[in-house]
């Protein structure tokens, strides 16, 4: 009463305070009002909103380049046709309207019918076993969802001309996980579609292309196992961040260069903030971490050289031939073409392979590279490890060795290791170095490679690193097999062991890359390199300021150690091997018109056996290097066959073919570009 006392009393300072105060408690009961009653509804809504969402976003893959700059591997807009269920929220509530009241409806009549049987009205809780289960309402909604959808799609594919259907189990799954997602209803929209879609429906309802980077090889077959495939794996990467609500599509390598250069290629992918309500929908967006795209690799491979090797040997052998070809810059190490075949289409696992074609390329082997992931006999070829072993054990080169005849066959010869005889695929008699090795005596170069020694040949073995990875796919090679000086010095080594050694037969193993190495230092001088497939890594955008890396040509793993004077003569046997007319390689070289380069090659022919002993087939070869007079390109055919020939007339034509295309690209780029990229 005090205060109001005070008031009464003729004070204008006391009167003006307290008009103030009344003032400043009605605008506070005003606002209160207005937040309680007034805004209730739109803060309830706010309140919904709980949920953040991230989402992992894909970076844009990086190109792989051939030594010239054309692509190999890259990526092209691909549009998809999207249902965005957030847009869909009303549709899917005035679907759900009849069926509710349908089945409203439904109860009611089922009460009535349950009343008029027992002749008086149910309970409170009697009435409790018609009321709808929580499943009930859920059934009801999805059933008015799908409908929704069914009736869009069926829309859009009159539109489209093309039929499109609904998941009802995939749709739901999308609906009750990834709701605050695009839904793909359908992928790689035509030009065509892509305009139809647009003209049809401007406005909007539901349904949007998005755009998405589709992973592309343009030219199809082409070096698929040096490129490699895809396969679909949207995980984090190193260094990225672990955890996502979602994740968009993204693929990782698995084989080739897309599964060994896969940390430069991929990017570092982004981050997007989803707002959601608590019914799943999204509310807002924010893209608080932009992808990084991936780097480009360049490789050393020519793309015209690495087609016409591929054309060579679908044209001599067909298109399901097992074989392959290694071309090697001889001063470099650099790969210029690499096939194996059969091959595959990257674009079937970029795009998702179906099982009929998986199914197919299991039954070829198509998956397989031959030229660095399969061990094989290198037969005859290895005779040429043998020659220089030999030459450097002091064997002379005019000595004439006599080869004595098969009493089975006299037309051909054959060596005798104990009792063991060992076949001659050359004629009984005298024969010299040159001579022997351009008709691969097998009688020859085994007492040759007696005398040696196993442990002589196993050393320059070694140098030639047998038996060991070249490092140019990580993980995806295999090491061979070749005897240890240990293995060669057992108790349990015999002549026979050695002689097997000699003609490339027993315990040696290699593949087509380790003989273009091989073929490389020989032609080189005694320089045994590692190979080089990539060139270099280039920043997407030359503009960002990222540094190129460079990865250094001709790096020496290891010399052969022998003399100019061996390599000399054996160079000369190479060459006769091909100029001679009793030359293995002669008719390849020689019929059908004159090469103008001159080859320097030895041919092998290595027979395949299974665990019984029986013949099941036969690995033939061609090891060559041109041109003689300045050696400078190494060429390696290896071909799988069940059935007979030669090394000279299976795998030599197919050579003579890529040193054609060798000859019409550096007539097309003067200068011999080629070699000097």
């Amino acid at each position: 009463m005090l205060i109001i006392d005070q008031l009464k009393k003729n004070d204008p300072h006391l009167r003006l305070v307290a008009l103030v105060l009344a003032g400043g408690l009605l605008v506070l009961l005003a606002g209160l009002w207005w937040v309680q009653i007034v805004s209730a509804n739109e803060y309830q809504s706010h309140l919904q909103t709980q949920a953040y969402r991230t989402i992992r976003i894909p970076a844009v893959r990086g190109k792989i380049l051939d030594r010239e700059g054309r692509v190999l591997a890259e990526n092209r807009p691909r549009y998809n046709l999207c249902l965005y269920l957030d847009d869909l929220r009303k549709p899917f509530d005035a679907a759900y309207a009849p069926l509710r009241k349908q089945a409203l409806a439904g109860q009611r009549a089922a009460i009535a019918a349950e009343e008029k049987k027992l002749g008086r009205g149910l309970t409170k809780s009697e009435r409790k076993k018609f009321a709808f289960a929580k499943d009930q309402v859920e059934r009801l909604r999805a059933q008015s969802r799908l409908g929704v959808v069914t009736a869009l799609a069926t829309r859009i594919g009159q539109a489209l001309g093309q039929p499109l259907t609904v998941d009802a189990g995939r749709f739901e799954r999308a609906y009750q996980k990834t709701r605050a997602l695009p839904y793909p209803l359908l992928p790689n929209l035509s030009e065509a579609q892509i305009a139809r879609f647009e003209e049809a429906f401007t406005n909007g309802f539901g349904a949007d292309l998005e755009l998405q980077a589709a992973r592309i090889y343009p030219f199809g077959e082409t070096a698929a196992h040096v490129l490699g495939y895809l396969r679909s794996d949207d995980s984090s990467a190193e260094g990225e961040e672990s955890y996502f609500s979602y994740r968009l599509p993204d693929y990782r390598g698995v084989v080739g260069v897309e599964a060994g250069y896969d940390a430069q290629l991929r990017g570092t992918a982004g981050a997007q903030s989803v707002l959601i309500n608590s019914q799943g929908y999204r509310q807002s967006e924010n893209l608080w971490n932009h992808p990084e795209p991936g780097q480009n690799v360049v490789l050393t491979i020519d793309q015209d050289l690495q087609q016409a090797a591929e054309h060579a040997l679908m044209a001599r052998r067909g298109a399901e031939a097992r074989g392959a070809i290694v071309v090697m810059d001889v001063h470099t190490g650099d790969v210029l073409a690499l096939v194996s075949s059969p091959a595959f289409d990257p674009n079937d696992f970029a795009k998702g392979i179906s099982q009929e074609k998986w199914n197919r390329l299991q039954q070829l082997s198509a998956e397989k590279n031959r030229a660095t992931y399969e061990n094989y006999a290198p037969g005859s070829i290895f005779k040429t490890v043998v020659a220089l072993a030999a030459l450097e054990g002091g064997l002379d080169p005019a000595e004439v060795f006599h080869v004595q005849a098969n009493p089975e066959n006299p037309a051909r010869g054959v060596f005798y290791v104990g009792r063991r005889a060992i076949k001659d695929t050359a004629a009984p008699g005298d024969y010299n170095f040159q001579k022997a090795f351009i008709h691969s005596s097998n009688s020859y170069f085994i007492t040759n490679g007696l005398r040696a020694g196993p442990e002589s040949l196993i050393r320059l073995g070694e140098k030639f690193h047998l038996g060991e990875r070249t490092g140019l796919f990580a993980g995806q090679e295999t090491r061979g097999n070749f005897p240890s000086q240990a293995r060669v010095n057992s108790r349990d080594w015999r002549d026979g062991d050695t002689a097997n050694l000699c003609i490339g037969q027993g315990e040696v193993a290699v593949t087509p890359i380790q003989m273009a190495v091989m073929t490389s230092a020989i032609a080189n001088g005694g320089k045994v390199l590692w190979p080089r497939l990539v060139d270099r890594i280039l920043p997407q955008d030359p503009a960002a300021g990222e540094t190129a890396a460079h990865f250094p040509s001709g790096v020496v793993r290891d010399e052969l150690g022998v003399s100019a004077r061996s390599l000399k003569i054996l160079h000369a046997a190479m060459r006769a091997d091909v100029q001679s007319t009793d030359g293995t390689g002669y008719d390849a070289f020689h019929h059908g018109g004159e090469l103008k380069l001159s080859v320097c090659g030895k041919t092998g022919t290595a027979q395949v056996q299974d665990a019984a002993n029986k013949l099941t087939g036969y690995t033939f070869w061609f090891a060559s290097f041109a041109p003689y007079e300045t050696p400078r390109y190494a060429v390696v055919v290896m071909v799988e066959s069940e059935s007979g020939g030669s090394g000279g007339t299976v795998c030599a034509p197919i050579a003579r073919d890529i040193y054609e295309a060798l000859l019409k690209k550096e007539n097309i780029r003067p200068g011999n570009a080629l070699a000097q990229n």
